[in-house]
């Protein structure tokens, strides 16, 4: 196993976290999860204890280990409490709701997300002010008026979800963040898919699709064309349906999202089921 070679650190350097962190990505795209994750346990990391947790918990969420990265996101809030690091502690409590939402705990996640609000810069509950000041809008408040829209569309307030998002976008268009832009173009579609406007959700699911293809985000193209197989599954072009099925398990498997590639299989072979029954002709028996 071979360190990449990060040409702007000198010969004599010691890779640094941020070093440890690319590299961890880059051997779990090679399916290489053990290797990675023992990167953020190197004696050669100068960093304090608090940082290499929140590192590794942010990887652990990223790579779809959403019950071990709340273990080391858990011992970073406690950190940030004792030291009333308000900004840390809204930086963990939207990451800890990111992880309770994929888990499916969605009360929790809503809960975590407001803590994130409340610790952060976005305290307005007036979205129609911050859309007129997109651009002065931070990273984290960002982060959180997606992280409140996900909630939102759970609990299928799709008027707030829609203009949360959109609001989002906007910034993130104007940034040039292209793996955000993606998730607020999927959450956009996802929105539609739920209220029957199938079109637009292929159109939006699409765009994202794409994004993510450009930023080499496998997990995430992954999850789009999941959502893209419900939607063209609901309209009756049940072949395109299972063609984004088994994609999708494609590129979970390739970044080594086990449990999405499980799900993902599974959903293929209801559907392979389903499509032999509507194929089936019994006039031929």
């Amino acid at each position: 196993m071979s360190e990449p070679n990060y040409s702007p650190s000198p010969s004599n350097e010691l890779p640094t976290l941020a070093h440890r962190v690319q590299w961890a990505h880059e051997l779990s795209l090679q399916g290489k999860t053990h290797e990675a994750r023992a990167l953020f346990y190197s004696p050669e990391i100068e960093a304090a204890e608090w940082e290499r947790c929140l590192h590794l918990g942010q990887f652990l969420l990223e790579s779809g280990h959403a019950l071990e990265a709340i273990e080391q996101l858990s011992i970073v809030l406690d950190y940030a409490h004792q030291q009333q690091e308000n900004h840390l502690r809204s930086v963990v409590c939207h990451n800890l709701a990111i992880a309770y939402r994929n888990l499916g705990y969605f009360e929790l996640a809503a809960q975590f997300q407001q803590y994130s609000i409340a610790w952060g810069d976005l305290r307005s509950a007036n979205h129609l002010a911050l859309e007129q000041e997109v651009d002065q809008l931070t990273d984290d408040a960002a982060c959180d008026l997606t992280g409140r829209a996900n909630d939102a569309i759970i609990q299928q307030d799709y008027q707030l979800a829609e203009q949360l998002l959109n609001i989002s976008l906007t910034r993130e268009i104007l940034y040039g963040n292209s793996d955000a832009q993606a998730a607020d173009w999927g959450n956009l579609g996802i929105i539609h898919g739920l209220q029957g406007n199938h079109a637009r959700a292929i159109t939006y699911l699409w765009k994202a699709y794409l994004l993510h293809k450009q930023t080499q985000n496998l997990s995430a193209m992954g999850q789009d064309l999941v959502h893209l197989a419900e939607i063209f599954w609901a309209l009756g072009r049940f072949q395109r349906a299972t063609r984004c099925l088994s994609r999708s398990v494609h590129f979970f498997s390739l970044c080594d999202h086990t449990a999405e590639a499980q799900t993902a299989c599974a959903r293929l072979h209801e559907l392979q089921r389903l499509l032999q029954v509507k194929q089936h002709d019994p006039l031929l028996n």
